[in-house]
């Protein structure tokens, strides 16, 4: 392999060289991102149902599912 290396054109071996290079500038910057992300804010759940829903306060889904099981017997 190194003699076909010796004797290939120079247009082929720089060609070749670039794109090594272009290769390892990749897998570096490819191990920086695999780092996690700290997160910065969590979501304000409060906030969501409240712009949802308003003030209302809705029923317990407890008392349905009861109803429901009385039903059936």
């Amino acid at each position: 392999m190194i003699d076909e290396i010796k004797t290939a054109p120079e247009s082929l071996v720089r060609e070749t060289y670039d794109f090594i290079l272009f290769l390892k500038r990749r897998r570096s910057l490819e191990r920086k991102d695999d780092e996690p992300k700290p997160v910065d804010a969590r979501p304000d759940f409060l906030a969501r149902q409240q712009a949802l829903f308003g003030s209302r306060v809705l029923p317990d889904s407890q008392v349905i599912l009861d109803e429901l099981r009385a039903e059936r017997f």
